[in-house]
């Protein structure tokens, strides 16, 4: 007989006040996520490639995570299937995710990659046996339907001196391809999309274990599974300039730490499939972004799905 999983202490009591508090924190963290994308192109830029850059960034922030980590490990000692979990999904999602957004085009990637609130909320319904009642239908109705016309405008907006269509560039160091034009850092991000959902599922679930121990087990897994790539492709560490350690200690401290907090926050206090919803406002930061800095129009398709993707985020952190 399955059952939903046990709720923390306090949770039936939780005012609305509090739900609203963790989609906000939820919401900022994911437009955070979508403004990633810039410090992970210029760290390239600087000979800081994907899994050096998640070895480094991720790796440090772990590291002085664990005098944490084990002041509470008495809450978490006795569930090692559920950290594991967290280190390996959550850590493959993170290294992949930057993989693919260092290599690959920002809106050809975010397309694979936002095929994860389909598997959040699939994974949440049937594995956690979340309700979805026709306000959070609605949301999801909304955010998908405004993540297909962004996606599928992806391209169409004008930069000025780029040719048109779709990145194809060959992921560094990975000895596959992929069909029909798909490349290394596409199989990246649709791996990271799936990834993502279990963590999704898999911080929901662990709802005995603290945040914080959740968030630095992530990162731990992410270096580990860093070094792991490196060593597999027969890559080292870079040479660091002044402004490469400068890049990578601020990606390290604003995007990481702060944004990995926030999310497994959010994530620790809101049902997978609102979570879900909430977290599609990273692809409208991403985009809306992309197309600042690059200089490319947004096309009408990409301006009406942005607005689809936020009303459905507001209408579901806004739940009363």
């Amino acid at each position: 007989m399955s059952a939903r999983p046990a709720a923390p202490a306090g949770a039936a009591l939780r005012p609305p006040a509090s739900k609203r508090l963790a989609g906000l924190v939820l919401l900022f963290s994911a437009t955070l996520w979508g403004l990633s994308w810039w410090p992970m192109q210029a760290l390239a830029g600087l000979g800081v490639q994907g899994p050096a850059l998640t070895f480094m960034a991720y790796g440090g922030v772990g590291l002085l995570g664990l005098p944490r980590l084990w002041h509470e490990r008495a809450r978490w000692l006795g569930r090692p299937g559920q950290m594991l979990m967290i280190a390996l999904m959550g850590g493959w999602a993170a290294a992949s995710f930057v993989m693919a957004m260092t290599q690959g085009d920002v809106v050809r990637e975010m397309l694979l990659f936002y095929l994860a609130p389909a598997w959040s909320v699939l994974g949440g319904h049937f594995l956690l046996k979340e309700h979805l009642g026709a306000r959070r239908l609605a949301a999801v109705v909304l955010a998908m339907a405004g993540a297909y016309l962004v996606i599928r405008a992806g391209g169409a907006g004008t930069q000025a001196g780029a040719q048109p269509g779709l990145q194809t560039v060959p992921l560094a160091g990975l000895p596959w391809g992929g069909p029909g034009g798909v490349t290394g850092a596409d199989l990246m991000a649709l791996s990271s999309s799936v990834t993502f959902a279990g963590n999704n599922l898999a911080t929901r679930a662990a709802q005995e274990i603290p945040v914080a121990s959740k968030a630095i087990v992530l990162m731990l897994g992410c270096a580990v599974i860093s070094a792991l790539l490196l060593a597999g492709t027969g890559a080292s560490l870079p040479a660091l300039s002044g402004a490469a350690a400068l890049g990578v200690l601020a990606f390290a401290l604003v995007w990481i730490l702060c944004g990995s907090s926030t999310t497994a926050y959010g994530m620790s206090h809101l049902e997978a499939g609102r979570a879900a919803v909430i977290i599609l406002a990273e692809l409208v930061a991403a985009v809306a972004s992309a197309s600042l800095v690059k200089g490319r129009v947004p096309s009408l398709g990409e301006l009406v799905g942005g607005g689809l993707i936020l009303a459905a985020a507001a209408l579901d952190v806004f739940e009363t």
